[in-house]
């Protein structure tokens, strides 16, 4: 076979312009027959240009430049020498080539080239001579790409401890409690219930072990809240009145808002609440801060009722004595 031009024939618009928008393949890389090797633009209308046979490819116009009507954009020749890596002539050109020899665009490389990601590699795991795009990249960085694993903070592993417990046995009770009065916010009216209920429930309030449980005498409700130094619970002690859990939850939040921790009261907690009702969630499962026995779980509510989720340490407290409990704050809510 003899060195042939790529010429690209505009038909009858022989005064049109054209604008090479990038080669497929590098300058010197082997192509086979009827592979596109370049794209062009005349007239806003996107043009192949293939390869008419095998050999090395030549660029003749570079990215950008103009050419006419029957202009050579390139020549594929057979004696010139390729690249020092461009590997072996077209006809044993397998599925794994060097990168030279690929086709993808200036970009694609770039884009691979940025994102640390070898084109051969991903070509290898492709259908031989399949044009690379920057999609085939994200996909393959998807597929084989894991992130550098960053080990927990001792504060994180401390969180970690209270919340994996392998002894406790923990589990999830859900329902709908009646709102009570919209005059007080969501959360100090059910921080009211739970504390007038607790004492009822001795089974439910206090701590479990591997040995056994131990009581609450005095009813220390931990508040679960998210903090600048992670997930934390601060303790407040009981009121008997709205008005006094009210304030006492605007205290703690205006503490943790100013990052103001000093201030609180994190000793261990005799029962514990959790409010993601703000984030829009209704149940979800409340993990246990052990070895306090349970947590309350407040979804977001309506005028009438609330969903929460109860989790309590199974070999402290039987589901029906649990969910006798939460009868009681209903009852006291719906009062």
């Amino acid at each position: 076979m003899e060195d042939i031009d790529l010429i690209v024939d505009f038909g009858d618009r022989t005064d049109a312009e054209a604008v090479l928008v990038h080669w497929v393949y590098e300058d010197g890389a082997p192509v086979r027959p009827g592979e596109i090797v370049a794209e062009a633009m005349v007239d806003k209308v996107a043009l192949s240009i293939e390869s008419p046979q095998a050999g090395y490819l030549v660029h003749l116009v570079e990215p950008n430049q103009v050419f006419h009507s029957k202009d050579a954009v390139g020549r594929i020749v057979q004696t010139v020498a390729a690249p020092e890596n461009a590997g072996a002539p077209p006809s044993h050109v397998d599925t794994v080539v060097p990168q030279e020899t690929i086709p993808a665009t200036l970009a694609v490389r770039r884009y691979a080239r940025d994102k640390g990601v070898d084109l051969n590699t991903v070509a290898a795991h492709i259908r031989p001579h399949h044009r690379l795009t920057m999609a085939d990249i994200d996909g393959w960085i998807a597929d084989h790409h894991t992130m550098a694993e960053e080990p927990y903070s001792p504060f994180r592993r401390s969180v970690i401890q209270h919340l994996t417990n392998p002894g406790a046995l923990p589990t999830t009770l859900q329902r709908r409690i009646a709102a009570g009065t919209a005059t007080f916010p969501a959360l100090a009216r059910i921080a009211w219930a739970v504390s007038q209920a607790l004492p009822r429930h001795q089974k439910i309030h206090g701590w479990a072990t591997a040995e056994g449980f131990t009581p609450a005498q005095d009813v220390v409700l931990g508040i679960a809240a998210q903090t600048s130094a992670g997930l934390l619970v601060p303790v407040l002690p009981a009121h008997r009145t709205l008005e006094g859990w009210a304030e006492s939850l605007r205290t703690l939040r205006q503490a943790v808002q100013a990052n103001d921790l000093a201030s609180l009261d994190f000793s261990r907690p005799s029962f514990v609440l959790s409010n993601l009702g703000p984030q829009g969630i209704e149940y979800f499962t409340p993990r246990l801060m052990t070895p306090t026995v349970a947590i309350l779980g407040i979804g977001q509510g309506n005028d009438t009722t609330f969903p929460v989720s109860l989790t309590f340490d199974h070999r402290a407290i039987d589901g029906a004595e649990a969910a006798e409990f939460l009868v009681t704050v209903h009852q006291l809510l719906s009062s």
